[in-house]
């Protein structure tokens, strides 16, 4: 009889110890709320990235919001797209000029498909060659990422290079990642991804000399190196 009992109150035994588990870890995850402290301080560093830049005195010729369209896919946190003229560097006996996109999203799931070998090509423009890969020391870190060359298909044909790359917070090889797979990486991880993604790309004609573009790269991307910081640091729990 007592063996009887007990091989019927086993199982129900079990099944609570188990949804006891299951509660126990599920209380351990993040959730959107959890991040709302970083996201504000995102935030706040990315809108404090400067309209002008002494080195190579640039100034904010262009400040846009984003389409609608990609605002309604992305459902960013923060967002510059600004386009910047140097009142120092000129190529060809024209000033210089970059523009800066910055976009940083809530949840990494989000940002999945969207950078360069997508967005570029969807808006009718060719691909030249394959990415390239970068890294640069900037503001005592080091930024890797991948540099794209695109074609716009009119009359004259105007190519402009992209260099791109993003912050996913929390990987255990540092958030500054080169390629949509560590966004994607993130996205699938759910103490990741609340803590969202940022994505930057610098855009330039791609005529300018390889010299005089990495250079301006740096320059734009170390005018607030702070904010790099800022999107990187975070304790996953």
């Amino acid at each position: 009889m007592t063996r009887s009992k007990l091989s019927i109150l086993a199982s129900p035994l079990l099944c609570l110890g188990l949804l006891g588990g299951i509660m126990a870890e599920d209380s351990t995850h993040l959730k959107p709320a959890d991040v709302e402290p970083y996201h504000a301080r995102a935030r706040e560093a990315i809108k404090a990235w400067p309209e002008t830049i002494a080195e190579g005195q640039w100034t904010t010729s262009i400040d846009e919001n984003l389409p609608q369209p990609a605002e309604q896919l992305l459902h960013s946190n923060a967002v510059i797209d600004r386009l910047y003229t140097s009142g120092t560097i000129r190529v060809n006996n024209r000033p210089a000029q970059a523009s800066l996109l910055i976009v940083q999203c809530k949840d990494s799931r989000d940002m999945a498909g969207h950078y360069p070998p997508n967005c570029y090509p969807a808006a009718g423009e060719t691909p030249m060659e394959e990415p390239e890969p970068f890294s640069f020391p900037v503001g005592g870190m080091n930024i890797v990422g991948k540099e794209y060359h695109f074609r716009q298909n009119t009359i004259p044909a105007f190519r402009h290079c992209v260099y791109d790359f993003f912050i996913v917070p929390g990987g255990s090889n540092g958030g500054i990642v080169a390629d949509m797979f560590d966004v994607r990486a993130a996205a699938g991880d759910y103490q990741r991804r609340y803590y969202g993604a940022a994505q930057f790309q610098v855009v330039m004609d791609a005529d300018y000399p390889q010299d005089v573009r990495e250079s301006i790269f740096k320059t734009i991307i170390g005018a607030n190196s702070q904010a790099l910081t800022v999107l990187n640091t975070v304790e996953v729990q």
